[in-house]
């Protein structure tokens, strides 16, 4: 999945922040302002990036994530809280049911699930920032690019605009 930026700042160990806009994909799945939120926020985001390359400030780069790691990322968001969820739920209608619990076990079993899920999301975030500071889910710059290669789409609207 390519994207294009403008590299506004460069850092130590050859990364490198770019100003983005967000893909057609992301632009409306809420953490960055989403779909309620700040139209001019969304506009644009800034990520840091790993820099190979060498670009420069100010330059125009088109930006690759390696496919099996953008799946994993998915996976890890998407699938693995859905399985926690159905864990949950099913251990927790079978505890009710074995401990005869008062009430319906039906209504533990989706409320386990749903505790389950929470603390699955709440382990992902407590990692996000030990995996941030590696390499391994961050995006490389692959090319310097000129203005009339980048799509219409994914480029960031100048200050005048």
């Amino acid at each position: 999945m390519d994207h294009f930026g403008q590299v506004i700042e460069l850092k130590e160990d050859n990364k490198a922040v770019v100003k983005v806009r967000p893909s057609l994909s992301c632009e409306n799945c809420g953490r960055c302002g989403g779909f309620f939120g700040d139209p001019e926020k969304r506009q644009e985001e800034l990520v840091e990036v790993l820099n190979p390359i060498g670009a420069e400030k100010g330059q125009l780069v088109r930006l690759e994530a390696r496919p099996a790691e953008v799946l994993l990322a998915a996976f890890m968001l998407y699938l693995l809280p859905l399985v926690a969820l159905l864990i949950g739920l099913f251990a927790g209608r079978s505890v009710a049911l074995a401990l005869e619990l008062a009430g319906n076990a039906d209504v533990w079993g989706l409320s386990t699930g749903v505790v389950f899920m929470i603390v699955f999301f709440i382990m992902l975030r407590l990692h996000e920032r030990r995996l941030s500071r590696g390499k391994r889910f961050k995006a490389a710059i692959a090319a310097v690019v000129r203005e009339e290669e980048i799509p219409e789409h994914a480029r960031i609207p100048s200050p005048a605009e």
